[in-house]
């Protein structure tokens, strides 16, 4: 069976905000107790910004179902010499159905983003992967920046 993209609309907020609570189950190692809460808040918020277009998604559908998605969050950035944008991009919730990974989904999925991201163009993309995506992304061109952080 063939894996189809399609860009992700306001109504598919609720899908986007239960994928996003699995990333977080899996790679951040949180519970149900701190995720369930959250769900509906992420879903108001990437039905606003799917709207608006500050958040990008795309679903990977196989016979009509949901078997990933990934996004892409749109955010102002200082413009740099040599760089012709004012915009920088953070790739988010890249997520898989455990039965459907190791097949090029996640990839396709990333295709997506980076054209999306070529063509407006914004100045770069971030991310924070998962041990287990740190060679998808390697592989796509992915680099350690020099950045810190502080949470607030």
């Amino acid at each position: 069976m063939s894996v189809a993209i399609r860009r992700a609309v306001p109504a598919d907020a609720a899908l986007l905000a239960e994928h996003r609570a699995r990333v977080w189950r899996e790679a951040g190692g949180h519970g149900d107790d701190e995720l369930v809460p959250q769900i509906p808040i992420w879903g108001a918020f990437f039905e606003r910004a799917l709207a608006d277009e500050t958040y990008v998604a795309w679903i990977a559908e196989e016979a009509g179902h949901p078997v990933g998605s990934g996004a892409l969050l749109v955010h102002a950035a200082v413009p740099r010499p040599f760089v012709d944008s004012e915009r920088e991009g953070r790739v988010q919730s890249v997520f898989v159905e455990p039965e459907a990974r190791r097949r090029g989904i996640a990839r396709a999925l990333m295709a997506e983003i980076t054209a999306y991201a070529r063509a407006l163009p914004l100045i770069r993309l971030t991310l924070h992967p998962s041990e287990d995506g740190r060679a998808l992304y390697a592989s796509l061109g992915f680099v350690p920046l020099d950045e810190m952080g502080l949470r607030l």
